[in-house]
């Protein structure tokens, strides 16, 4: 309605008076200005309107080109952003795959090593240990003067003592190569941890760039703009490349304890070869002087014995000729008493009573002398059985020897053949 328009239409009816009943008015009455003004008015007021309407439309379109240049801007921006992003990612995927591959050859070598370290620690205890322990305890079953400390006695209390430092050595090794595997497992498993996250964002963006606005299958998005990140790029690159500086330290340090148990068990098969070698010729020798005394002792006890039958067939002789002596005695003796009877005046001491008063005093003579010697030759015999009987013991003991160093302890020791493990 025009506000300077007083009239106001009233349709229908109006209650009026006291007794409130129903009267009737007329249409209000409106003059020709009053026409013309309403008809400009309403003119007026939609082309207003129109102008309102074309300026909100262009208004519109402009802001709608706008916002869809915008849009398509942001979306590019995006997707550049994305696209770089899910470079970088698999650029350092792909960096952390090659580090877990080298971790994992390394992690297989480096435990390689280890069970190295462990077959020389078992040899140098079944084997070394065992072998040098049983040659001490065999050596003293010697008897004897043979039971002395030699040569051969030291050298196996050296190789002992050598055994027990190389022993040393590699059980420290073993104790490093454990602890290095473990951390070289602790970097595998940071980036095992790392991949995972990688890839799993690497899809993420690989799948929001497949993504187009005018899918049906997009879904409802939640909107996540008030949202923050936990970290920032600066931190998420840091983590990234301490894992591969982790794992690149733990790299380094299994390639240079590889090549310290390397020179380590070098060093340890050289140092107990040589050892052994020391120790086996201490035995050849042993050996070799034991057999030269006991081939002596045998030549003498072979000289003895022929002494022995000497003395002997001495003795034979000595007593049958004292057997001679004394039959000779006899007839001596029975002809001075045959003589004895001789009558009265022919019992005279002719020459030939003196002849055999001499001839028994010197029987008597050569008995005492063939006695004495007979006695000289059994003292003789006695001290001859007696080296006999020591050179025999000495002979046992030497055979006894020989087969302790020679039988028991060198077939033991041909078992110990070292090498690189």
């Amino acid at each position: 309605m025009l506000p300077n328009l007083k009239a106001r239409r009233i349709t229908g009816m109006q209650l009026a008076g006291k007794h409130l009943g129903p009267v009737a008015k007329c249409p209000p009455r409106y003059s020709e200005e009053d026409w013309d003004y309403n008809n400009k008015i309403k003119f007026r007021i939609t082309c207003d309107q129109e102008k309102l309407a074309e300026r909100i439309v262009e208004e519109s379109r402009r802001v709608v080109d706008e916002t869809k240049d915008t849009t398509e801007n942001w979306q590019r921006e995006v997707e550049h952003h994305m696209r770089e992003r899910t470079s970088e990612i698999r650029f350092l995927v792909d960096e952390l795959n090659r580090q877990k591959k080298t971790a994992m050859l390394e992690d297989e070598a480096l435990n390689t090593y280890r069970n190295r370290v462990l077959n020389a620690i078992e040899f140098l205890k079944e084997k070394s240990l065992a072998i040098c322990k049983q040659c001490l305890i065999l050596r003293e079953g010697r008897i004897g003067v043979d039971l002395c400390d030699d040569e051969v006695d030291r050298s196996l209390r050296r190789e002992l003592k050598v055994i027990k430092g190389c022993q040393g050595l590699a059980d420290a090794a073993l104790k490093e190569a454990e602890e290095q595997i473990r951390k070289l497992r602790a970097a595998i498993y940071l980036l095992d941890q790392d991949l995972a996250a990688k890839d799993k964002s690497l899809a993420i963006d690989e799948k929001n760039l497949k993504l187009k606005e005018f899918q049906h299958d997009l879904g409802k998005g939640q909107d996540l703009s008030k949202s923050h990140c936990q970290f920032s790029l600066t931190e998420w690159q840091a983590q990234t490349y301490e894992n591969l500086e982790a794992n690149a330290k733990a790299l380094v340090s299994a390639g240079q304890l590889r090549a310290y148990i390397d020179l380590l068990l070098k060093q340890v098969c050289e140092d107990m070869q040589n050892q052994t070698d020391r120790t086996n010729e201490a035995f050849e020798r042993r050996i070799a002087e034991t057999k030269h005394v006991k081939q002596c002792l045998e030549n003498k006890h072979k000289d003895t014995m022929d002494h022995i039958h000497q003395v002997q067939r001495n003795m034979t002789d000595l007593e049958k000729e004292m057997m001679d002596k004394q039959r000779a005695i006899t007839l001596c003796q029975t002809r001075l008493s045959n003589r004895a009877h001789r009558p009265g005046l022919e019992l005279t001491c002719d020459m030939v009573q003196d002849a055999l008063y001499n001839e028994l005093q010197a029987l008597k003579a050569s008995v005492c002398k063939l006695n004495q010697k007979l006695n000289e030759n059994k003292a003789s015999m006695r001290y001859l059985m007696h080296v006999q009987v020591m050179q025999e013991e000495e002979i046992n003991i030497k055979a006894n020897t020989c087969k302790i160093d020679e039988v028991d302890c060198m077939t033991l020791r041909q078992a110990l053949k070292y090498q690189s493990f």
